[in-house]
């Protein structure tokens, strides 16, 4: 069975609310896990067939990450949400103060410190890399 965004929006919600206390977290992705998903599942009684579980947990920490509270440090998670709501951005010309700004518009994002330059680095390096999968480059790709 495939779930509406509306089903996937309550899954999150119900893990966001489940696992408030590893807020704010200082790792560079969200905390989600298998168990996390099926104990939303088991809760909120929706079934999903084993063959589709793994499409279905990326839908669900797609919606878990516009979730949560974000901060610098969840560069991964940031830039899984960059990639998401701007697949078209020039990654090769962007600017750090653009990064900063598309970051800070989340609504999720909570932490209004201006970040160090590792922190903005890595949102770039990891977003490119988001990206590339994408488009589906390889390794080999880089090469030619």
């Amino acid at each position: 069975m495939e779930l509406k965004d509306d089903e996937l929006n309550r899954i999150a919600a119900l893990i966001l609310l489940e696992s408030n206390h590893l807020f704010p977290c200082s790792y560079p992705d969200i905390p989600l896990n298998f168990s996390m998903l099926k104990d939303a599942l088991r809760i909120t009684g929706y079934k999903v067939d084993e063959i589709d579980l793994n499409d279905f947990m990326a839908a669900a920490e797609l919606k878990f990450a516009a979730m949560a509270p974000l901060n610098w440090n969840n560069y991964g998670t940031i830039a899984i949400l960059l990639n998401q709501n701007y697949p078209d951005e020039d990654l090769l010309a962007i600017s750090p103060t653009r990064v900063v700004d598309l970051v800070k518009a989340f609504p999720n994002f909570s932490d209004m410190s201006e970040p160090d330059a590792d922190a903005i680095d890595s949102i770039i390096y990891t977003w490119i890399s988001l990206s590339d999968e994408n488009d589906g480059y390889s390794d080999d790709d880089a090469w030619v």
